[in-house]
């Protein structure tokens, strides 16, 4: 990624991280919102006027992927019969990425379902993103091999020191109650995401950490996919 883009959308990371703070006090005490910035409760417990994983969506996971020009489907499906479905697809991949959101600080209670997802037949996605907004983990198959039925967890990041670093210097509380470490930590986190989850550099990760023999499978002439690949990686 050239050092420019990074810069621009570091920048615009912080205004997301920003903008999500200034509705998130809005709706919160002032307990309430610095138990929520130093991960101690989660919007599942808050009566904030939303679903809490929709505003976690629409406040932190969808400006973020804007922000790294990911592009997305919401509620992608598959032909089988389900109930639930993951809560977004990236299509503007050449691999594709379902995703699943959980409301800020409860990302654990997602594991299961992005692995389950992963496991639909028909529904031949090679990587899952859970999120909460300010944690991200991507699943896939083990480096050692093995189909999506049984994924692992391959990558994570984190937000959670550029959130409290973003409140410190905008006001909230004093910047001495951060450590030094802290707010450098959340420096590196904006400047780190774009990164780690920008479109081409994502793609090239996935492809180099995916298994020889699934990757064989995975970029066959027959193989049914909700997005296509664009170009050769062979």
């Amino acid at each position: 990624m050239e050092e420019r883009l990074a810069q621009r959308m570091s920048r615009e990371i912080r205004g997301v991280l920003a903008d999500f703070l200034d509705g998130l006090e809005e709706r919160t005490s002032s307990r309430e919102f610095e138990l929520l910035l130093f991960g101690k409760d989660d919007l599942e417990d808050l009566a904030i006027g939303y679903k809490p994983e929709d505003y976690t969506r629409f406040n932190l996971v969808e400006p973020l992927l804007d922000v790294v020009e990911l592009e997305y489907q919401l509620e992608p499906r598959a032909d089988v019969r389900r109930k639930r479905w993951p809560d977004f697809e990236i299509t503007s991949t050449g691999i594709p990425y379902i995703g699943e959101v959980e409301p800020m600080n409860s990302i654990e209670r997602g594991e299961d379902e992005i692995k389950e997802y992963l496991g639909i037949d028909g529904f031949d996605s090679p990587y899952g993103i859970l999120t909460d907004g300010i944690e991200w983990r991507v699943f896939g198959p083990s480096e050692n091999g093995g189909h999506t039925s049984h994924p692992v967890e391959r990558r994570s990041f984190s937000l959670a020191d550029a959130l409290q670093t973003v409140a410190a210097t905008d006001g909230y509380w004093q910047t001495d109650a951060l450590s030094s470490q802290v707010r450098s930590h959340g420096v590196e986190q904006m400047e780190g995401f774009p990164k780690v989850f920008y479109g081409d550099d994502f793609d090239v990760w996935a492809l180099e950490k995916m298994p020889r023999e699934f990757r064989r499978e995975f970029l066959a002439e027959n193989r049914s996919l909700q997005a296509s690949l664009d170009g050769c990686w062979e």
